[in-house]
């Protein structure tokens, strides 16, 4: 039952496909309206127009009352939180945000991103780019991760590869959760077998 009641809480302030909780708590704790550990269990969960496959919510020592016909969470001593974007979903936001720059390559492994595609800047001249970027995310002090490309071929001397490089970053998914349940703040990322994990506090 309470599971339902906490499935329902998180289902309005977490946009995701499934919202599945799991209350480690005695029937005793739960009367008093006390979890220990409390994990919620997101797929396919969207925060800041990023998607991502799963999502791991895990808060300590939670307080809460029931009201109405729900409840309502009124403390927690932590939380983490720990998840993946897969490969199709980067490449998707970046051939979103980014429409004139046409990816036909994405790497995702040993730490790095690397992206190839033709990059086309219309204006009274045409110009075409084949432009390729290599970086990683880097984690800034407010706690939010994006990456920063340090490494760039490109066959157009007329174009910027370096400005391509800043907007293809701002394009790609960032890694932020100001607005996410808890606020936690980036302290880890991953990024390896095409996808990209982290983990925040």
């Amino acid at each position: 039952m309470e599971e339902d009641l906490f499935a329902r809480y998180f289902s309005e302030r977490i946009k995701a496909e499934t919202v599945l909780p799991v209350l480690s708590a005695t029937e005793d704790e739960l009367r008093r309206g006390a979890v220990p550990t409390l994990t919620v269990c997101l797929e396919r969960a969207e925060n800041g127009g990023v998607v991502y496959d799963r999502l791991l919510l895990v808060l300590s020592d939670v307080l809460f009352t029931r009201s109405g016909d729900g409840i309502r969470v009124l403390s927690y001593r932590d939380s983490r939180l720990s998840g993946t974007i897969l490969k199709k979903d980067f490449l998707a936001r970046v051939r979103q945000k980014m429409p004139h720059y046409a990816l036909s390559e994405l790497e995702l492994k040993d730490g790095k991103v690397m992206v190839f595609g033709a990059y086309r800047r219309k204006g009274t001249f045409s110009m075409n780019a084949l432009i390729r970027l290599t970086g990683q995310y880097v984690i800034d002090g407010a706690g939010k991760a994006m990456i920063r490309f340090d490494d760039s071929t490109n066959d157009n001397p007329f174009i910027s590869a370096a400005d391509v490089g800043r907007a293809v970053a701002k394009a790609a998914p960032v890694l932020s959760f100001t607005e996410f349940f808890a606020s936690p703040k980036v302290e880890e990322v991953r990024v390896g077998h095409d996808m990209v994990w982290f983990s925040a506090k």
